[in-house]
């Protein structure tokens, strides 16, 4: 029984066979997502003026979307994401968990959301909207020339404040997801 020495030759062909197979299968999946994937959200994206850019991170829980927009495009909030959200949900068959909109309100806006997010959080727990309502309009009439509106959607609530030349915009989600670890009016326990 005689052995076969490789040659350095043969040694450096099945080590790029063994290369380009790995490349082959490993990249494969990575090749998917950039080309047949983000590339359709990328396209639509690019038929919306008032989305500059957005970041999709993928977690157990769903989808994380990070958006920058362009202020003097908004008018209606709901209006623009509601649609690109739903192209999200289409192309990744998988919910969105959060939206997170970046931009940095004036001092101004930063107090007024504050006070605002009070009747948000109670809006997003007992699913009444009229003190919402009632607190946007008493932050309207003080703030003045301000533009103060929240839309509800059908899963989210937009938030979108402008004075003059400053916009803040704010998704939050429509029903608390926290909700399962804090339970309102039960009692645990027996008799009291």
């Amino acid at each position: 029984m005689s052995r076969k020495n490789w040659s350095l030759r043969q040694i450096i062909i099945v080590a790029l066979v063994f290369l380009f197979t790995s490349g082959l299968l490993f990249g494969g999946g990575f090749l998917y997502e950039k080309l047949f994937q983000r590339n359709p959200l990328q396209r639509w994206v690019k038929t919306s003026p008032a989305i500059t850019e957005f970041q999709l991170k993928e977690d157990k829980a769903g989808l994380r979307l990070e958006l920058t927009l362009d202020p003097k495009q908004v008018d209606n909030l709901q209006a623009v994401l509601e649609p690109f959200l739903q192209e999200v949900v289409t192309r990744k068959q998988q919910p969105v968990q959060e939206v997170r909109i970046v931009n940095e309100p004036s001092p101004e806006l930063a107090e007024v959301y504050y006070q605002l997010s009070f009747a948000l959080a109670e809006a997003q727990a007992t699913g009444e909207y009229n003190t919402l309502y009632e607190v946007l309009q008493a932050l309207q009439a003080e703030a003045g020339a301000g533009d103060f509106r929240v839309y509800l959607g059908a899963d989210y609530l937009y938030v979108q404040l402008k004075k003059g030349k400053e916009s803040y915009f704010s998704v939050v989600p429509r029903i608390d997801h926290a909700k399962g670890l804090v339970q309102a009016g039960g009692m645990k326990g027996g008799r009291g």
